[in-house]
């Protein structure tokens, strides 16, 4: 029989008081089937409703479990390092907490860690969500590895198995604006997949809409591609081209035509295209200064304030829990 490893499940939690006693017991199993010593580093990410409390509870008779209170909502990615940068296992599982990603599956990434696999990703085949949200997100995911500096799997959600070397790169990553996917294919390694079909949710709705993907989107490519930049370049050319032909039209109806209103075509059109132009290459060159702001900043990507284990806070919190270039 194969060596018990070290195995770190990290799931970020916000307002899933629904289910966070089938979760926590879904993961237990697993890890108990696969035979491993294992971790559970829950992060309860500012949530305002009773998950905080569940989660003290269970711990109380799990020692496996290992809660993180942050000091507020600071959304998905910074709970998520949080998780990562605790987590102490030599191979570390990162999952959503709505029950979407299925904890049976911890026993197959293991077995493909086992076979030297660094990252393991939990492909779907199939996916439950709302008819527009899972269409926007799978144009959104092929337009970026068709564009990103690394190749990010397509039907590759956030469910994964990171082998500690991995997880070492992701936590030295300085960078506030953090895209878990395109973090996670930048650093590479040897992969493998697992295909699962996608659930929807357990209980209750999603946290993300339409909106919380357009800003995820929009830090994805901000971050991980040069696309905006280049296609503002494009569009500033295909602005000076349609530029070109209107003005060519307009001296060819001036020339060989009485239909022309002197000065009114070649005025109007030139100022209404080019304000529009000026105001789309602002606004792209705004995404990147607001992003370079938020870097220079340097303000710690979230806070922590206690560690629950046994039910109870620890004395001695682990200081990879806060951003160490801070000092905190």
């Amino acid at each position: 029989m194969t060596s018990p490893i070290a195995l770190s499940v990290v799931v970020p939690l916000f307002n899933e008081q629904e289910v966070v006693d089938e979760l926590v017991s879904r993961i237990a199993k697993s890890c108990h089937d696969a035979g491993v010593t294992w971790e559970a580093v829950l992060v309860n990410d500012g949530s305002t409703d009773a998950t905080l409390e569940r989660l003290v509870r269970i711990s109380g008779s799990m020692p496996e479990l290992r809660v993180l209170d942050l000091l507020r909502n600071f959304g998905h990615m910074p709970a998520l390092s949080a998780g990562l940068a605790s987590a102490r296992g030599e191979a570390v599982i990162v999952m959503d907490g709505d029950l979407q990603d299925p904890p049976e599956l911890i026993p197959l990434f293991i077995d493909e860690w086992r076979r030297g696999a660094e990252v393991v990703y939990g492909l779907r085949t199939r996916n439950h969500d709302a008819f527009l949200k899972r269409h926007l997100t799978s144009l959104f995911y092929w337009f970026l590895s068709r564009n990103a500096e690394a190749r990010i799997p397509r039907h590759a959600g956030t469910f994964c198995l990171l082998d500690r070397r991995v997880v070492q790169a992701l936590n030295a990553m300085p960078e506030r604006q953090r895209f878990f996917a395109g973090l996670r294919a930048w650093v590479g390694g040897k992969q493998a997949f697992v295909e699962y079909e996608r659930a929807g949710r357990a209980r209750g709705k999603s946290r993300v809409g339409i909106a919380g993907l357009f800003r995820l989107a929009r830090m994805a490519l901000v971050s991980f591609t040069k696309v905006p930049l280049r296609y503002a370049s494009m569009i500033g050319m295909l602005a000076g081209f349609i530029l070109f032909c209107v003005g060519m039209g307009a001296i060819i109806e001036k020339l060989f035509t009485n239909l022309a209103i002197p000065g009114w075509a070649t005025s109007t059109t030139m100022i209404g295209f080019l304000g529009f132009l000026q105001s789309f290459l602002l606004a792209v060159l705004a995404e990147y200064i607001a992003v370079i702001f938020d870097e220079v900043k340097q303000r710690p990507l979230y806070l922590v304030r206690e560690e629950i284990r046994n039910g109870a806070p620890t004395p001695d919190p682990s200081p990879s829990l806060y951003w160490e270039r801070e000092g905190l």
